[in-house]
């Protein structure tokens, strides 16, 4: 008898919790919620890609394709480009006498450039940054302003034009939007090596901007290769709206190096750190470049 009751008294619940749940469905107030409003703030350049927006294209990349990240760098020497490319699969670099980089050799492409790297194409952040004549002088750029770089091995280049099948190394420099506000570097070492370099970014508004400026020194390791070099590196943003931004690149530059001159192999072998008194020469050198996209336009998702 009790269990009959206990059925009936469930059953009698289970109707009137229907009831009320037919009654909730069937009521026609409208059901009134506070206002949400949601804003956003763009925190990143659109026409400079950050270092995780390129791994994530990495992975769109179905060939040979290199990201050579700065922080990699910082933790040892940052004085040229092959501190930076260093270890990068199927790259070549050779520095002569220890100063900027004078080669640079992506799969056997460019490897018969003598003084400036030929052959293989270099972009600052997909601008073109050789000259007519196809080699790219290097000092005019200041390795430490560089966020990232991109190596394009073979026909990965070809996103960049039909004549990179040598390769391509797309460089991206920090902006006010991934910058420290204000950091100092110093280092030095054997030969006389010695190099500073300061920096700095900011966001104002619409502006965000990147600054720094170095110096470099080193009297080598053999006579007569000494040099001294300082530049300063500007980059520039505007954005017009939240698809559109303009952006400049500054470069001051100036280097004074001597150069040594080749040695013949009885030479090298009897006093490796002697110059050639008959084809040393002092070479200085003095630049600057403006680059700009000219409005370039990129949409965000």
């Amino acid at each position: 008898m009790r269990r009959v009751w206990g059925l009936l008294s469930i059953t009698a619940f289970a109707l009137v919790a229907i009831q009320n749940a037919r009654s909730a469905d069937t009521s026609t107030k409208p059901a009134e919620v506070p206002e949400v409003t949601v804003t956003g703030e763009v925190t990143s350049s659109l026409t400079s890609v950050s270092p995780e927006e390129s791994a994530k294209q990495k992975t769109q990349v179905p060939g040979a394709f290199t990201i050579k990240n700065a922080d990699e760098m910082k933790l040892g020497r940052a004085s040229n480009f092959e501190d930076l490319l260093q270890r990068a699969p199927g790259v070549f670099l050779q520095s002569e006498n220890g100063a900027e980089v004078s080669k640079i050799s992506i799969r056997g492409s460019g490897i018969t450039s003598e003084d400036e790297p030929l052959g293989v194409m270099f972009l600052l952040d997909g601008l073109n940054f050789n000259q007519g004549d196809g080699e790219t002088i290097l000092e005019d750029f200041d390795v430490v302003s560089l966020s990232y770089a991109e190596v394009f091995r073979g026909a990965d280049a070809f996103k960049y034009g039909a004549l990179t099948l040598g390769g391509a190394i797309n460089l991206v420099p920090f902006t006010g939007y991934n910058a420290a506000p204000f950091q100092v570097r110093l280092e030095g070492g054997s030969y006389g090596f010695f190099r500073d370099d300061m920096s700095g970014g900011a966001v104002q508004g619409q502006f965000d901007e990147y600054g720094a400026i170095g110096f470099r020194s080193r009297d080598g390791f053999r006579e007569h290769s000494r040099e001294n070099t300082e530049i300063l590196f500007a980059d520039l943003g505007y954005k017009f709206s939240d698809q559109v931004e303009n952006r400049f690149y500054l470069t001051l530059d100036r280097t004074n190096r001597n150069l040594p001159g080749g040695l013949t192999k009885s030479e090298m072998e009897d006093a490796p750190s002697q110059a050639n008194p008959l084809r040393d020469s002092p070479g200085l050198e003095q630049g600057v470049v403006i680059r700009s996209p000219g409005g370039q336009t990129k949409h965000s998702n």
